[in-house]
């Protein structure tokens, strides 16, 4: 290293040591150029994801029109649909202020590689197969959006997650009390929920990755852009869930210790990945490798779901 680089090095490393030490005597950040060359990629990288995962819920809400029961449920769906788009649209305005177009990053990205869970390149086979979906994954996403609002060092990125919060807060609602109404409907109905339910939580239990402990990248929690780690916000989901489940009396692989108050998984393999050929899990333990892995090349409607939302073509099934 020649005596100029090693001196930008050793520059780079005070002002990233400088800003560290007042984001974690719990200043926020607002202007943009205070902004360090490393906390101003993980906050590039965070805004990316979740910017364009937004995006990804159009084209898996979609499926759900052609099996809607009716125009309420319709309108339901296209309010989902309307409140996600708005949710791409905060944040990647907030993400063009980095400079980057967030047109590109939505409509011309390579479809094979857009970021996003595998579930939502499955299609929605029956409407209580969507509702169970908001009540247990609109529940998992709220919390790390919620994270970011509550303890993001980035100020204006705190206030971009209020109106995102609220609504995905909503959306939990809404398919929390649809979820227990199909499940007390009739036979027919409660069957549909029981099939859902042991199709969708464990993608709520898989949502936030790998464990702490084999985690690689802890500058999210360094810089403070979240305070809580992939084990905490399981935690928290898993008891949000686990309590909806027991209030509704919906059977899932997790319980209450009575004992200790903790909750657990229980008769559900972890790590476990997904069969996209039959629809389901292998329910089988595997390694976070494979299932990472697996994860990354995506469900059956990965790559032409996203070819399609490009071409802007919904086709005739929304009305």
């Amino acid at each position: 290293m020649t005596q100029q680089a090693l001196a930008e090095q050793t520059l780079d490393d005070a002002q990233e040591q400088a800003l560290l030490e007042r984001i974690h005597a719990g200043e926020l950040i607002e202007d943009m150029e205070e902004l360090t060359p490393r906390y101003r990629a993980i906050l590039e990288r965070t805004l990316e994801i979740a910017a364009q995962s937004e995006v990804t819920v159009l084209t898996w809400a979609y499926t759900a029109f052609r099996v809607a029961p009716d125009i309420g449920a319709k309108v339901a769906i296209c309010g989902t649909i309307q409140d996600e788009v708005g949710h791409a649209h905060q944040q990647g305005m907030l993400f063009e202020r980095f400079g980057f177009d967030m047109q590109k990053v939505a409509f011309e990205a390579d479809p094979r590689k857009y970021w996003s869970l595998p579930i939502m390149e499955f299609p929605v086979r029956n409407y209580a197969e969507f509702v169970v979906s908001q009540a247990f994954l609109d529940r998992a996403g709220r919390f790390t959006t919620w994270d970011i609002e509550l303890n993001c060092s980035f100020a204006p990125y705190r206030r971009t997650l209020k109106k995102v919060n609220f609504e995905e807060a909503y959306h939990f609602r809404h398919g929390a009390m649809w979820t227990e109404f199909y499940y007390n409907q009739n036979d027919e109905t409660k069957k549909l929920v029981e099939d859902a339910v042991r199709w969708i939580f464990p993608w709520g239990y898989h949502w936030y990755g790998r464990p702490d402990d084999l985690k690689g990248y802890p500058d999210q929690l360094n810089y403070k852009v979240r305070a809580w780690s992939n084990d905490t916000m399981r935690s928290k989901w898993l008891r949000s869930a686990t309590d909806f489940a027991d209030r509704v009396g919906l059977k899932v692989p997790a319980e209450k210790d009575k004992e200790t108050g903790e909750y657990r998984i229980t008769d559900m393999p972890y790590p476990m990945t997904f069969d996209a050929a039959n629809h389901d899990w292998e329910w089988e333990e595997t390694t976070w490798d494979r299932a990472i892995g697996n994860f990354k090349s995506g469900g059956p409607m990965r790559p032409s779901c996203y070819e399609r939302l490009q071409r802007e073509e919904w086709g005739d099934q929304l009305w």
